[in-house]
């Protein structure tokens, strides 16, 4: 399943149910239909997950429905944010009644010939170099880690680089959410970061999550 392609706005299908709040867990509401809510559920998120440090939003304006959240991307990857990130990914669908797809990138062929797999599976350090088992895991663990949510996929892909993999999907989804990044400022400048990437190119709003202590999903 990819994204808002999967989902139906009831509101437009003309049910109109969605015009009242609905209660999506303690203290918190959907808003109405034309209300935002990007915004209020990233604020609802940052207030609600105790494993997560620090939950920014970058480029709201990319947001084609601002009141509207119907399909979240979560990259899950191997750092030591990921359990975070998957935990404020599960507040985010909870606040806006989404549906959440686990999205893990391991290294194409191409990949591997050009010696790219580093950058594509992180901090991994997959030594067996079998990448989809590791990827696999993962996503096991990021699953098992949602616990009774249900309104969830899984998808592991292969490609270049997991920033490409993420920008080339992000415009299927209304919100992407990711870990910081885990490498220091020189890393950054000489290799770039997926995260820094994402969040400049993807095509919707990126959360970017940064946990509060060290929450690997392994």
């Amino acid at each position: 399943m990819k994204g808002s392609d999967a989902d139906v706005d009831d509101a437009d299908a003309g049910g109109g149910e969605t015009d009242s709040p609905v209660d999506t867990g303690p203290g918190t509401e959907t808003p109405a239909v034309g209300e935002p809510v990007v915004e209020p559920a990233v604020a609802t998120a940052a207030a609600d997950v105790p494993t997560a440090g620090d939950v920014a939003l970058n480029g709201l304006d990319r947001a084609t429905r601002p009141d509207r959240v119907s399909s979240v991307l979560v990259a899950v990857g191997p750092g030591p944010h990921s359990g975070a990130t998957v935990d404020v990914g599960r507040r985010l669908a909870e606040a806006t009644d989404a549906w959440l797809e686990l999205f893990h990138v391991v290294p194409s062929e191409e990949a591997l010939t050009a010696g790219g797999a580093r950058e594509v599976d992180g901090d991994a350090g997959n030594e067996d170099g079998d990448y989809e088992t590791a990827g696999e895991r993962l996503l096991d663990a990021a699953r098992d880690r949602l616990g009774a949510f249900d309104r969830v996929d899984r998808w592991l892909v292969e490609d270049r680089t997991a920033a490409g993999a993420i920008v080339e999907q992000s415009p299927y989804y209304d919100l992407v959410v990711l870990g910081a990044p885990t490498t220091g400022a020189v890393g950054r400048f000489v290799f770039g970061s997926t995260t820094d990437t994402v969040v400049d190119e993807a095509a919707v709003p990126v959360v970017v999550v940064e946990a509060a202590d060290e929450q690997p999903l392994e």
